[in-house]
Order: structure tokens, then sequence, then C-alpha cells
């Protein structure tokens, strides 16, 4: 049985096959021209992740696309740069590139949730069919010397666009595709996927001229596959690799053209990477002892291998170790699942070595797929340090290679039986698919992501934190307590839990309840910062208690010696200037604001606040120009422009008023306040008619508004 190579661009590669063709070989040659292949990843990944669509903002979402402030204005282009992903934390994830996708996002959707979902789609289906053509000029390669395997292109073609499918609808994906946080693998991938594609391009490019620029081209790829995520130095270290066993030979020239290339993307990356400086490591983070860690990458090793087969339980943050589990009898039959993991781990180890010795058709394929399988899980196998120990989204490269090694498995079937395998591999298709549509499902909103992830056994504290925070923001205080006190008698250590505990008691006015747990948590600041990220909220409410006991000096020594310890936080610094705008003057207020601000230029809420200070403490330019910087750095946000109007409006400068409004009802037309603030400047213009329309207006949105408020509450079963 032969299979039929359809001619595209790169027919060269493969001859045509004049045996007779199954329905299900012409099938798969005809799906194998490059647009339908387009197509096909295209339709897959929309299909499968269609219910994540409309899904809501979910745990990380939250800061990288609403409080992240390198998003909202084109002006943060460089500034990305500058810093790690996550401003307030230990993590040093160097990611510039997704927050580029973020600015283009929001430029794009204004900040709806659904655009960043597409994007995210979008984004993976694209490098399923950048990772077909990668396919089928390896398979192409790695496939022909093995006679007995394939005596046509048309078998590694169509087996390039059947592995291809396969890892776009694998339900391990969901984390990096549903999880609007995670598109940073998808981003990578793409980059790099699009960098070994170019470097062909190079190579066979004829002229100098040519193969500098697909050269440039690669190069520029790959730095930005290692902007999007530190995954990619994998990528590089895979590059390297198909190059060492590649059998076609390379001018020592090119060689040398391309190690210098990529020696000066690693170089323009190091000087990129040290820009934001050095970050001190989180104290007590997930550790294991050096004796333990042979085992842990064992389990891990189990863990991806059930999750690739038989992807039944998936949920984020994967635990495989409990320091429970040999303390007795008892305690190591209930945790006998992870001994399991390391069966499986170490006979798929065992597994690959065999197939990957026997000298049988596909040989190459298979070493090529276990040794890609082997680079990507080496940084991710628990045999160094990680802030996890298993993560779904870990393997987002790591299963191209397994399903590589797949195929070269396949590749040794005798041919009578690939029509089988193929029609199998398209079952696995629709199946895996169904798999992540209901997976997909998961990330509809916060309550449903955290509920059926503690169903599946992940309740983390992290997952339990954000399920109590969910209920804190709908008002659902009973529920968020309930939670939080039994996660600090499951975690005693886990102070995020004592500080949001002692905040859920203050909101419901049990402040006697509250002030204890918020104040040994102050007073152990330092110890627990040390540990975890985002602890000023103990001082920021503590000093909230001391406000409204009447006893503001209290508030403001309390929140002075918190600033000292999170100088960067600017909620500690806008409280600050509240209590001292209330109780002192606007004067008192500025210093504090105006140093945050001349250090944190790209800082909105900073600029807004100092040109409110400034305005109350009758400095009306200098408002003006506090607001004008403001403006530039969200392009879709009224607030500022609307500010200046007000200020102008009460300078008696009616005409400028009228400018800077008419712009900030450009930014955001529906808002009822602009309509109500135009109003008033058209009144000073003596544009009676005018103004009354836009009273009527202005009435009309809220009174939609309102409905539409009442209709959310009734759906919400309020």
């Amino acid at each position: 049985m032969t299979y039929t190579l359809i001619l595209n661009t790169e027919s060269r590669i493969c001859e045509r096959a004049t045996a007779p063709v199954p329905l299900l070989a012409r099938a798969l040659e005809f799906a194998c021209r490059p647009l339908l292949a387009f197509a096909a990843c295209l339709l897959a990944g929309f299909l499968i992740y269609a219910p994540a669509i409309s899904g809501d903002l979910i745990w990380d979402d939250r800061y990288l696309v609403q409080e992240n402030p390198f998003f909202r204005s084109p002006v943060f282009l460089v500034e990305t740069f500058r810093h790690y992903l996550f401003f307030d934390s230990f993590s040093t994830y160097y990611r510039p590139l997704q927050n580029w996708s973020y600015i283009f996002d929001y430029w794009l959707w204004r900040g709806d949730p659904v655009g960043y979902h597409l994007t995210n789609i979008l984004l993976h289906s694209l490098s399923g069919f950048l990772l077909f053509l990668l396919l089928r000029r390896i398979f192409a390669e790695l496939l022909p010397g093995d006679k007995e395997a394939t005596r046509s292109g048309g078998f590694s073609t169509g087996m390039a666009l059947l592995t291809a499918l396969l890892w776009v609808v694998h339900p391990a994906h969901n984390a990096a595709v549903a999880y609007i946080s995670g598109r940073a693998d998808s981003l990578a991938s793409l980059f790099a996927l699009s960098a070994w594609l170019l470097c062909f391009r190079a190579f066979e490019a004829k002229g100098s001229w040519r193969r500098c620029l697909w050269a440039i081209g690669a190069g520029t790829a790959m730095l930005a596959s290692l902007c999007s995520k530190e995954i990619a130095l994998v990528w590089l270290v895979l590059f390297l690799f198909s190059l060492a066993i590649d059998r076609q030979r390379r001018s020592g020239l090119a060689r040398v053209a391309l190690l210098a290339t990529l020696g000066s993307v690693l170089a323009i990356y190091a000087l990129l990477h040290s820009l934001p400086g050095h970050r001190a490591p989180m104290e007590g983070g997930p550790s294991s002892l050096l004796e333990e860690r042979p085992l842990l990458m064992l389990r891990a090793l189990g863990d991806y291998t059930s999750l690739m087969f038989w992807p039944a339980r998936l949920y984020m943050e994967r635990s495989i170790s409990d320091p429970e589990i040999y303390r007795s009898g008892a305690a190591w039959i209930s945790h006998i699942r992870y001994e399991y993991l390391s069966v499986i781990g170490l006979l798929a180890m065992g597994a690959a070595i065999l197939l990957c010795g026997r000298h049988w058709p596909g040989q190459r394929l298979r070493i090529f797929g276990a040794g890609w399988f082997a680079f990507a899980f080496l940084p991710i196998s628990n045999l160094f340090p990680l802030n996890a120990e298993v993560a779904e989204h870990w393997i987002y490269l790591a299963s191209m290679g397994f399903l590589m090694f797949l195929g070269g498995c396949v590749a040794a079937v005798p041919a009578r039986w690939r029509a089988v395998c193929a029609a199998a591999a398209l079952a696995s298709v629709a199946a895996l698919g169904m798999r992540t549509w209901v997976r997909a499902g998961d990330w509809v909103n916060a309550e449903i992501f955290c509920a059926r992830t503690i169903a599946e056994g992940g309740a983390t504290p992290r997952i339990l934190s954000t399920l109590a925070s969910v209920y804190g923001q709908r008002g659902e205080f009973k529920k968020q307590e309930t939670i939080l006190r039994k996660m600090i008698e499951r975690y005693p250590d886990f102070a995020p839990a004592r500080i949001n505990l002692g905040i859920c008691l203050s909101k419901q006015g049990r402040v006697g309840e509250a002030e204890p747990l918020l104040s040994a948590s102050n007073a152990e600041s330092g110890e627990v910062s040390r540990r975890y990220a985002r602890t000023w909220p103990a001082a920021l409410n503590l000093a909230g208690l001391r406000r409204k006991a009447n006893r503001p000096d209290e508030a403001l020594a309390i929140l002075e010696e918190a600033r000292r310890q999170f100088p960067e936080t600017w909620e500690l610094v806008k409280y600050d200037s509240e209590i001292r705008l209330e109780t002192q003057s606007p004067a008192a207020a500025i210093p504090a604001v105006e140093r945050f601000a001349a250090a944190h230029w790209w800082h909105l809420d900073s600029w807004m606040t100092l040109g409110g200070l400034r305005f109350a403490g009758g400095e009306p330019d200098s408002a003006i120009a506090a607001l004008r910087h403001a403006s530039a750095l969200d392009i879709y946000d009224w607030k500022p422009l609307s500010g200046i109007a007000e200020i102008e409006l009460a300078r008696g400068r009616p005409e400028a008023a009228l400018d800077s409004e008419l712009d900030a009802m450009a930014r955001s037309p529906g808002q009822p306040r602009e309509y109500l603030v135009l109003a008033a400047v058209l009144e000073k213009l003596g544009k009676k008619s005018e103004a009354s329309a836009a009273l009527r207006k202005a009435q009309q949105l809220a009174d939609e508004a309102r409905r539409g408020s009442a209709a959310d509450r009734t759906v919400n079963g309020e």
C-alpha cells in the first residue's frame, strides 16, 4: 500500500507514488495541501476551544490583562523590555513579547476577554500549521531512508498532518490556550517554528544576499521566541540536535554563518534579559533533596506519559509528592498512585530505549522524537528546582517529540496496516478534540475553574485562595471565610490565608477578630514577604481599621513602616495620600505621590492622583500637565482627558474644556458622566439646546446601565 504526495511548493523533497491509493490515503493526500492543512488546524483549534472564548479573566489574567501597567499604550513597546512579566512577584519571567501581544489585543479589543481568547486560539492553531510544515520536511528526510517503511513521500506528509492535528487538539495544552496568561508557550512555539523554517530557506537560497536576508529573518524570529518564553532556549538545542543528525552536507561557511547568527541572538537576548536587574528569589519555595529528584523525575515522566495517552484528570499545579507518603503503611497505600506514576515513568523510559534500539523501519524518526522529548523534558523533569512539580502546559513543546516518536513507531508497522493506523489517528483526533472541548468549559469563569480543579484533586493553596477571592469579590463573605478557615487548618504556614481571613472579617464588621490576624501578619511582614508575594494588604487593611477608628496618626505610622518595606507598592502610597488629604492638606499629600510618579513614569493611577492633588492644591497648570501625561498611558481611558476638561471649565475656559471633553468622549462614548460634563461645558458656552440634548443622552445611558445591571442580577439569581 502506498500513499501519494500532493504537488506543493516543496514537492522536490519527495516523489509521487505510482501504486493504487486507497480512499483514506487519497483523502489525506488532498488534505495535505498547505492551504487545506492551514484550514484544518485553524478549524480544529477554534472548534475545540469554543467553550473558552466567552470565558472571564481567571487567576493571573486579572493581573496580566487588567492590572498590568505595560499593555495599555504603544508607548510601552520599549519599556516592556525593562521589566519582568509580573511586576509585584518573585518570578523572573522575562517575556516582553507576551506584553506586546497584550498591547495589540488591547488596541484591537478594548480589553474584552473574548478578543484575548481568540488571539490565544489563533496563536495555537498557527503553531500547529507551522509544525505541520516543519514535520513534513523532517519526516520526508528521516523516513525515506527506511525503504521498508515508505516508498513515497505521501506517507510522511500524511503522517505529518495527522501528528500536527493530534498536537493541536490534545487536551494537555488547555492551560496554554484557554488560559489567557498561558499564551507564552504558543508565542514561543510560533516564532521558533518560523525561525526553523526560515533557516531551511536560508540553506536553500540562491545568492548570498538572499541567504543573508533569510538568515536575518530566522535570527529575528528566534530572538522573538526567546523574548516570549524561556523555553525557547530548548528550541535552540533542538535545532542544533537536528543539524547534528542531518545527512545533508552543509558547507563550512554555512555552518559558521549559522553559529554566528545563533551566537548573536543569544548575546542580544542576554543583554535584554539583564535590563530588569536582579530580583531576590522566594525563600522556602518548593524544593526536594538531591536523592529524591530521580524519583520525582520518574513520577513526572509517568504523569506526563499518562496525560498523553489518557488525559482524564486535568488540572493546574499537579502534585507528585507528599511528605506523609512514607510515614506509615496506611499513608503509603493512600498515596499508592505516586508509586504507579514511578512505574509508568520507568516503563516509558525503558520502552523508548528499546524501540529506539530496534533496527526497524522508522528508527531514525523514533530516535529524533525521543531526543526531542528528552531535551524538552529535562528542564521540567524535577532534576532541577522548579516552582511546581508538574504542570500540564509544560509539555507543550515536549509533546511534539512524544508524537514524533509515536510516528516513528507507526512507520515500523507493515504497509498493509497503515490505513488502519491512519484511521485510528483520525479517531484519536476526534476523541481528544472532544475531551479538549469539555476541558475548555472549565475556563468559563473563576468559580467553575476552581471548583472543577478541586474536584479533580487539585486543591492547592493558590486554587483555594482564588476561589475564596471570587466569593470575596461577590460579597459572599461567609463562603469566603469558610474556605479561608479550612485553608488555615490544612496549611497553617500559608500566611496569605491569615491575611485574607483578616480582610474578610473586617469587611463583615468583625473588627475584634480581624485586627489580631492583621496585626500578627503585619508584625511578621518581614519574614512573610520573603516567602510570599503581595503580603502588603495586611498593613493596608490594618491602617484602614485605624482610620475608621479615628486614629489617623496610627494609620499613617503603619503605612510609613510598610512603605519602607514595600517601596514599589502604589496602593500604600495612595492610601497614605488619601489620609493626609483628609486630615491635613493637599500640600501634605502631594510629596509622596510626586516621588512615586517621578520614579514610575508609566504608572497611570499615580499620575491621575497627582493631577487631582495638584488641582486641589491650587496648581491647575501642573495638574493639567500630570493629566496630559496620564492620558498617554492608556489609549482608551477617558478619565484623564475628562479631568482636564473639568479643570479648564473651573478656570473659566469652556472652549479648551470642550476640546478635551470631546477627546475623552471619542475614547469612550458610552459614559453617562461624560455627557453630564459635556452638558456643563455647553451650558457655559451658551449652547442651551445642545446642553439639554447631552443631559437627555446622559439620562438614557444611565437608564440602560440600570436595566443591564438588573438583567445581570436576574440571570445570576441574585
